[in-house]
C-alpha cells in the first residue's frame, strides 16, 4: 500500500513539474514574441528588418548546437537514476556539458567569421554587427541545455522552468536598456541592432547562472560542487561510448527541429535580396522587410497559444494508442483539428478586420496595412501546421512534420522568386499564404490518415461559416460604435486605435464563440470529454448557448 502511495506522489509530482515546465515555455515564447514590438516602436523598421533577417541565422545554429543533447541527457539521467547509478548520471552530466560546449564553440566561430558572409547573402552589409552580437550567447545556451536535461531526467521541472522565465527576462530587459543607450547616444541604426541582438547572449548568461545555483544546491551532486565538469571519470573507452549513445539519440531531433528555424530563414535570404532590383536603397530594403515582419509576431502569439495547447494532447494521444483505443484517438484527434481550425480562422479574419487599428496601436501608424492583412491570413495555415504537427507525432509519425514543413519551405523559395521582384513584400505575403497554407492541407491529410478520422465537412463548414460572418459583422459594428463614441473625446490616434483594437477583439470573440456553440460546433458531450468541461457544459447550458444533447 505505501508502494502505491509512493508512485502515485511520483506520478502527481511528475505532472505538477511538467506543468511548471509548460507555463514557463510558454510564458517565454510569449515574451519573446511580444518583445519585438517596443524594438520596433523605439528604434524603427530598418532596425526591426535587421533583427528579424538577422535572428533565424542564430536560431538555426542554436537549434543545430543544442536540439537533441538535452534530451538525451534527460533520457539517459533517467535511466542511471533508476539504476541507483549516482556516479553514471554525473558522466552523463559531464559528457552531454562537454557535446554541447564543443558544438556551441564551434556554432560561435562559424557565426562570427561568416558574419560578413551571411550578411551578403541577406543583402545587407549592417547586418554584420548584428550577427556576430548574436554568436555570443552560443557560449551559454547550449552548457545551459545540458543542466536542464540533466535535471528534466530526475523529473525535476521547477529549474529548467526557472532558468527559462529567467532568460527570457533578462534577453528581453538587456535588449530594452541597450535600446535606449544606443539610441540616447546617437548610435548607428546598425549598431542599435547589434545591441538588441546582444540580448541573447545577457539572457543565456542569466539562464545558466540559474542553473548551476541549482545544480549547486542539488544533493545529487554534492562530489562535484566545485565543477561540473571536472573530477577524474571512468574509463576513456566508456566515456567515448557514452558520447556516441548520446549523438546517436540527439542526432535525429536535431536534424527533425532545424525546420522551424528554415521556414523563417528563407524570407530572410530571398526577400531582401528580391526586393534590391527594384532600385531601393539598401537602408529601404531593411526598412521594407521591417513593415513586412509587423503582423508576424501577432500571427507567431496565435500559433504559440495553438501550438503549446495541442502539445499537452501528445501524451494521451500516445496512451491511446499504445493502448489501441482509436475511438478515443480519433475522437481527440477530430476535436483537436475543430479547435485549430476555428482557433486560427477566427484570429484570421480578426487580424484582417482589425488590422488598421491594431498597426496602429502596436506600430504607431498605418504603413503598409495591406501587407499586415496578408501576414494575419497566414494564423489560419500556421495554427494547423502546428496542431497537426503535435497530433502526427502523438501517432507516431515523427518525421512527416518535418518534411512538410521543409516542403513549405522550398515552396515558399519559389513563390518568393516568382511574386517578391513584381509585387514586393506584398508578393512576399502572397507567397506566405500559398506556401503555408498547401502544407496545413497536406498536414490535416496525413494526421485525419493517421488517425482513421473523416471530418463531417459539409456540417463543420456552414458552422464555421455562419460563426466567422456573424463575428465579422459584429467586428464592423463594435468597431464603427466606438468610433463614434470616442469621436467628442479627441483621443490621440494611437489610444484611439488601442480603444478599438482591443474593443474590436473582445467583441469579436465572444460573438464567435457563441455563434459557433449555438450552431452545434461543439456538442455537450464533447465538452463533458474535456478536462473540467462538465462544469463549463452545465454553464453554458444554463446560459443557453449550448443546444441539448442528440
Amino acid at each position: 500500500m505505501g508502494e502505491i502511495k509512493r508512485e502515485a506522489g511520483k506520478e502527481t509530482s511528475w505532472l505538477r513539474g511538467a506543468m511548471v515546465l509548460g507555463v514557463s515555455a510558454l510564458f517565454s515564447k510569449v515574451l519573446g514574441t511580444i518583445q519585438k514590438i517596443p524594438l520596433q516602436n523605439v528604434a524603427g523598421d530598418r532596425v526591426f528588418g535587421i533583427y528579424n533577417a538577422v535572428y533565424p541565422f542564430y536560431q538555426l545554429l542554436l537549434f543545430l548546437a543544442t536540439s537533441g543533447i538535452p534530451v538525451a541527457v534527460s533520457l539517459l539521467v533517467a535511466q542511471r537514476m533508476e539504476a541507483d547509478d549516482q556516479e553514471g548520471m554525473r558522466r552523463v552530466l559531464r559528457t552531454g556539458m562537454l557535446l554541447l560546449g564543443l558544438t556551441g564553440a564551434a556554432s560561435f566561430v562559424l557565426m562570427w567569421t561568416g558574419a560578413e558572409l551571411a550578411a551578403d547573402w541577406i543583402g545587407d552589409r549592417d547586418t554584420a554587427a548584428a550577427i556576430r552580437m548574436a554568436a555570443l550567447a552560443l557560449w551559454f545556451v547550449p552548457v545551459t541545455g545540458a543542466l536542464r536535461g540533466y535535471f528534466q531526467g530526475q523529473q525535476q521541472m521547477v529549474p529548467s522552468a526557472v532558468s527559462q522565465i529567467a532568460e527570457q527576462t533578462f534577453r528581453v530587459a538587456a535588449m530594452l536598456v541597450l535600446l535606449m543607450v544606443g539610441m540616447s547616444a546617437g548610435w548607428p541604426q546598425s549598431h542599435v541592432a547589434a545591441g538588441a541582438m546582444a540580448g541573447s547572449a545577457a539572457g543565456g548568461a542569466a539562464g545558466l547562472l540559474v542553473m548551476l545555483v541549482f545544480w549547486r544546491r542539488s544533493d545529487k551532486l554534492g562530489r562535484t560542487k566545485a565543477d561540473p565538469c571536472g573530477g577524474k571519470g571512468p574509463a576513456q573507452h566508456s566515456d567515448r561510448r557514452l558520447l556516441r549513445n548520446m549523438a546517436k539519440l540527439a542526432l535525429p531531433v536535431a536534424l527533425g527541429s532545424v525546420a522551424v528555424p528554415i521556414v523563417g530563414l528563407v524570407d530572410a535570404v530571398t526577400v531582401p535580396r528580391l526586393l534590391r532590383p527594384g532600385s531601393a536603397a539598401e537602408a529601404d530594403v531593411m526598412t521594407l522587410f521591417g513593415l513586412y515582419s509587423r503582423g508576424q509576431p501577432l500571427v507567431q502569439l496565435v500559433v504559440m497559444v495553438a501550438g503549446a495547447a495541442a502539445a499537452a494532447l501528445v501524451p494521451a494521444l500516445a496512451v491511446a494508442r499504445a493502448r489501441g483505443d482509436m475511438a478515443s484517438l480519433s475522437q481527440r484527434t477530430e476535436l483537436a483539428l475543430r479547435f485549430a481550425w476555428w482557433i486560427g480562422a477566427a484570429a484570421a479574419v480578426g487580424l484582417v478586420l482589425l488590422a488598421e487599428s491594431i498597426n496602429v496601436m502596436l506600430y504607431a501608424d498605418n504603413e503598409q496595412t495591406l501587407t499586415f492583412m496578408l501576414i494575419g491570413c497566414t494564423a489560419t495555415a500556421g495554427t494547423l501546421n502546428a496542431v497537426t504537427a503535435a497530433l502526427l507525432q502523438g501517432h507516431g509519425a515523427v518525421r512527416l512534420p518535418v518534411a512538410i514543413l521543409l516542403f513549405a519551405a522550398l515552396l515558399k523559395v519559389a513563390l518568393n522568386a516568382a511574386l517578391v521582384p513584381a509585387h514586393g513584400i506584398v508578393g512576399a505575403a502572397y507567397a506566405g499564404i500559398a506556401a503555408f497554407s498547401a502544407a496545413a492541407l497536406l498536414g490535416v491529410a496525413a494526421t485525419c490518415r493517421a488517425a482513421g478520422v473523416r471530418l463531417p465537412a459539409r456540417r463543420y463548414a456552414a458552422c464555421s461559416g455562419l460563426a466567422l460572418a456573424c463575428m465579422a459583422a459584429a467586428l464592423m459594428l463594435a468597431e464603427r460604435g466606438t468610433a463614434a463614441l470616442l469621436g467628442p473625446l479627441s483621443l490621440p490616434p494611437r489610444a484611439a486605435a488601442t480603444v478599438l483594437a482591443l474593443t474590436g477583439a473582445a467583441v469579436g470573440a465572444a460573438v464567435f464563440a457563441a455563434a459557433l456553440l449555438r450552431c452545434g460546433g461543439i456538442s455537450a458531450r464533447e465538452l463533458r470529454a474535456l478536462p473540467g468541461g462538465a462544469a463549463l457544459a452545465a454553464r453554458l447550458r444554463r446560459w443557453r448557448l449550448l443546444p441539448a444533447d442528440e
